[in-house]
């Protein structure tokens, strides 16, 4: 386990989501915005910091790596909508890394994300200029890996996002879940 991301990962992850995304044909980013928020907070239930009336607070380790994972995914479909290319992930991701700075720089992504810029800018309802469409699409991605490796790490991560997007496949083919109303 590495614990790193490399241009080439970051590629796949987008072209891995990309290929969901297109199956679905009423994919938009002010859904995807409101999604990403929606699964940020899912997460962080799982981890059930309030809970402290219980012995061993928190979800298994699976339920919580699902939902990041859920995170991951709207993370690189807003950047994929909003045209981020791989290369610019990895320099913001290299950057935390090679600064020894992750648990800084996600604190710094986290605190916009629950303040007020990104969440103005995930939920704005006019169009995005440039700048806040680069500092969107990495923040997006940047801020679930970020967590990952913190919590747990990047590869789990990974992991759980390529099993949650051959999950997300089957309920797109009609394959499972089909009673769930996903086709």
């Amino acid at each position: 386990m590495t614990n790193q991301l490399t241009v080439d990962q970051f590629k796949e992850l987008l072209q891995i989501q990309k290929e969901f995304d297109d199956s679905i044909p009423t994919l938009n980013l002010n859904d995807s915005r409101i999604a990403y928020i929606v699964e940020f907070f899912e997460w962080f239930n799982t981890l059930e910091t309030f809970k402290n009336w219980k012995k061993n607070p928190g979800k298994t380790l699976e339920v919580q790596l699902d939902e990041l994972a859920d995170m991951l995914a709207f993370g690189l479909s807003i950047a994929n909508q909003l045209n981020t290319h791989s290369e610019d992930l990895s320099k913001v991701y290299r950057m935390m890394i090679d600064n020894n700075n992750v648990v800084a720089s996600t604190k710094y992504i986290l605190h916009n994300f629950l303040g007020s810029y990104m969440t103005t800018l995930l939920l704005k309802q006019f169009k995005l200029d440039e700048f806040e469409k680069k500092w969107l699409g990495r923040s997006c991605v940047v801020l679930p890996i970020g967590i990952a490796y913190r919590l747990y790490s990047i590869d789990q991560l990974i992991e759980a996002y390529k099993k949650k997007m051959e999950r997300n496949h089957a309920r797109q083919n009609g394959t499972t879940d089909v009673e769930k109303g996903y086709v």
